[in-house]
């Protein structure tokens, strides 16, 4: 666990336990509704509360997976997601999406979120290098993530559409170990 002050608010970074399935589903929901960014649709936002605590669980139990979420006041305020590719070739290598309700947005919460998850790839010497994908357009999140040290890797055209518009992405990685 890990709290940073941010705007006179303390923010708890933790792991999600089973107990939190129901306040992330809620989360999850809320973020489709708010952001194109988001990589579901409000209506594809379909996990049951077992589902999804069932997920917590196998993020819990996995070595080179990890499910983080930040509060604010016992309320999930953000949530950070790493796992690992399926196959023994692509152990050391994962990818991960990041995501913090619009009303908490410039607050350093994606920041801490991750930063919390390079310390830990660094401290889990099975992973070497960390993936991520983001819309072409979200100068926000490219600044964060360049700042924090990632590297474009190329350009997926036209890979995302939302509303009948097409998104270029953009992969960038973190080598870690």
């Amino acid at each position: 666990m890990k709290k940073f002050l941010s705007h006179n608010n303390e923010i708890i970074l933790r792991k999600a336990c089973a107990e939190d399935a129901i306040n992330l589903n809620n989360f999850f929901k809320s973020v489709s509704l708010e952001t194109s960014h988001f990589g579901l649709e409000p209506d594809e936002v379909t996990f049951t509360n077992k589902q999804q605590e069932l997920i917590i669980n196998k993020f819990s139990q996995a070595d080179n997976a990890l499910l983080l979420i930040a509060t604010l006041n016992n309320k999930i305020i953000g949530a950070l997601s790493f796992g690992v590719g399926p196959s023994k070739k692509f152990q050391h290598v994962g990818e991960f999406g990041v995501d913090v309700l619009k009303d908490y947005w410039n607050l350093g919460v994606a920041t801490e979120l991750i930063k919390l998850l390079i310390n830990w790839a660094k401290e889990n010497k099975s992973i070497y290098k960390l993936n991520l994908r983001v819309r072409s357009d979200n100068e926000n999140a490219l600044h964060l993530y360049k700042k924090l040290g990632f590297k474009e890797e190329g350009i997926l055209k036209n890979e995302m559409m939302c509303n009948g518009v097409l998104y270029d992405l953009i992969n960038m990685r973190l080598m870690v170990n």
